[in-house]
């Protein structure tokens, strides 16, 4: 069973022989099928096969965006499913300056979004990325005591997931001494003033309500912020019971500057989706 942070995904799938549906191609400033704002429609034909896609914004039906996602960091990238797309779509909307998105391990939450803010440093329309992580461990496993070196040092065992996508420490290492990529504790955000950034929250499934408040109170003149978490792997019982990703969809979904996807599909590799089976009772 796929948990969810909320019943709200972010889009509706709808038949191409919906009524609506055919209403919306001569009229496309009437809002059909009851969407919030930035919310995206999925239409499929009988058997399941999608025909089109279509997003809510500014009172009219709007195209998705299409093109590849591309930089010479991490080359050019194509979205592997309609989720994706839309992920990718509002990624690349500069007027939603909070984005979030959500999905079980492989769906491509952390890659999708690097890519698309590589892209967009590489167009100048962000000068960094600033990468914040609440640094819990894995739940049931021993902690490894206090680590060596400085801070920095210490700071960037924790990005390594965006140092996956990158290529490795020393990529990852680059692009922090070329001041494209800087790495915060949640612990040492508050009182920041961050401009013209992305600013990165990895992990978000945990943090709690209060912890988004800080958060969404740090985004400054011409930057973003982007939320990527699971609910499926939420280390601490703190976050199951007070959790700021919940809080952020339930509270601002319908909001002209927030946009949230949920990726149900793992696109990984064949074996890491083995890691659904286990979910399955004996």
């Amino acid at each position: 069973m796929i948990k969810l942070f909320s019943d709200y995904i972010g889009y509706k799938v709808v038949s191409e022989n919906d009524p609506a549906y055919l209403n919306l191609h001569a009229e496309k400033n009437t809002n059909w099928f009851d969407l919030y704002e930035n919310e995206y429609i999925l239409v499929v034909n009988q058997d399941g096969v999608v025909v089109d896609k279509y997003k809510w914004q500014d009172g009219k039906y709007k195209d998705v965006y299409r093109k590849p996602v591309e930089s010479l960091m991490l080359g050019k990238v194509k979205p592997k499913n309609p989720e994706q797309q839309f992920a990718i779509d509002l990624l690349m909307d500069d007027t939603v300056t909070v984005k979030m998105i959500t999905g079980g391990f492989g769906s491509g939450k952390t890659f999708l979004a690097c890519c698309t803010a590589f892209q967009m440093m590489q167009e100048n329309r962000y000068e960094k990325i600033v990468w914040v992580r609440n640094n819990i461990e894995v739940k049931d496993s021993n902690p490894i005591g206090a680590l060596p070196g400085d801070y920095a040092a210490k700071m960037n065992i924790w990005a390594m997931p965006l140092a996956d996508h990158l290529g490795g420490r020393d990529a990852l290492d680059m692009q922090i001494q070329r001041g494209k990529i800087e790495v915060e504790h949640l612990g040492f955000i508050r009182g920041r003033d961050i401009k013209n950034s992305i600013i990165f929250v990895t992990e978000a499934e945990h943090l709690t309500r209060d912890h988004v408040k800080l958060l969404l109170g740090r985004v400054a003149e011409g930057s973003i912020i982007i939320f990527e978490g699971d609910c499926q792997q939420i280390d601490k019982k703190a976050f199951e019971n007070d959790n700021g990703v919940t809080a952020a969809i339930n509270h601002l979904k319908g909001n002209r500057l927030f946009s949230y996807v949920h990726l149900r599909e793992s696109v990984r590799s064949e074996t890491a989706k083995l890691a659904d089976l286990l979910d399955q009772e004996d």
